[in-house]
């Protein structure tokens, strides 16, 4: 787990003796503190802006979105920066395309010999909102895997969920850390009750969402016997004991410390240099985002990977 951003500005604030690590970011407004946290914000932005479009692999998403009859728009989540490419399904197949769901027949499809049919159906984002065509006639499930703009991560805190509800729903604009659920989607994901039934294992009765969080999450995993506490994506680092939602967070240190060093009117082509060379490294190995495949063979494909004997090309 990574660090929090007190821990990692005081490591900004002592590499190459800059400055006296600060006691604290958000409780006090002396200059030290002042700059950390600025630097800490700017390092974040820029982070974000050079990363390639599939985004750093800590910053994916999952959107469930259940789809309503007769409405075509819907808002997008709080932290939504782009969709992964090639990832949006509609009804269990991908967005677009309805029918081969095995390899066989996908290939078949693809390569003329039958097998499936392709059903139109689009989606375009604008104004903030994404707009479904066909209008949907019932009940669809939607899921987009996306890339979350919220590179601040931090344990739930009194407000962060809305424990009213069925299950306990995140506050916009937090959002939770490994996905954002728009809508209820038990009618569309169990199609009948026999699945969770009252007063058997795993529980899932009205009693069990009236507890504590921690002991919500006890029922779905008995392993978690203590400190049990849920994590939320944040815009911004508000608290010490925020962190980025990198593990990584040497690179965020570093552009704290050249930054720390330039407001100060110190030195600092040294340590630039050295963010910019980590965060080149960071963007060539980061695992990114899903990958194109092709099914089938080819004497001479470019820039591809074979797998399964040469059978499956990974683009």
């Amino acid at each position: 787990m990574a660090r929090s951003i007190l821990e990692i500005a005081k490591e900004a604030a002592e590499r190459d003796n800059t400055a006296p690590p600060p006691a604290t970011l958000f409780g006090t407004n002396d200059r030290i503190s002042k700059l950390l946290r600025g630097a800490a914000k700017d390092t974040i932005r820029e982070i974000m802006r050079k990363a390639v479009s599939r985004g750093l692999s800590d910053l994916h998403s999952t959107w469930g979105l259940v789809l309503q009859p007769g409405i075509y728009a819907y808002d997008l989540p709080p932290d939504f920066l782009r969709i992964i490419p090639n990832t949006e399904h509609r009804g269990g197949f991908p967005m677009g395309f309805s029918g081969p769901a095995t390899p066989e027949a996908w290939a078949s499809f693809v390569y003329g010999g039958g097998g499936g049919r392709a059903t139109f159906g689009a989606w375009r984002i604008r104004n903030n909102m994404i707009v479904f065509d066909p209008t949907p006639t019932s009940q669809e499930l939607v899921t987009i895997e996306y890339i979350s703009r919220y590179m601040v991560v931090s344990p739930i805190v009194t407000g962060d969920y809305d424990m009213s509800q069925t299950p306990p729903q995140a506050v916009s604009p937090v959002v939770p850390r490994d996905g954002f659920l728009d809508g209820d989607a038990s009618e569309v994901i169990y199609e009948s009750q026999s699945d969770f039934e009252y007063e058997t294992a795993p529980g899932w009765d009205a009693a069990l969402w009236t507890a504590e969080m921690s002991e919500i999450l006890r029922r779905i995993n008995p392993l978690a016997t203590v400190g049990v506490t849920p994590e939320v994506r944040r815009e911004n680092f508000t608290a010490d004991t925020d962190f980025p939602a990198f593990d990584d967070d040497y690179l965020l240190s570093l552009g704290m410390t050249f930054r720390l060093r330039r407001g100060l009117g110190l030195p600092y082509a040294e340590q630039a240099g050295e963010y910019e060379e980590e965060m080149e490294m960071k963007f060539a190995t980061d695992a990114g985002g899903v990958r194109s495949f092709i099914i089938g063979g080819t004497d001479e494909v470019a820039d591809v990977l074979p797998m399964g004997g040469g059978r499956w090309l990974l683009s």
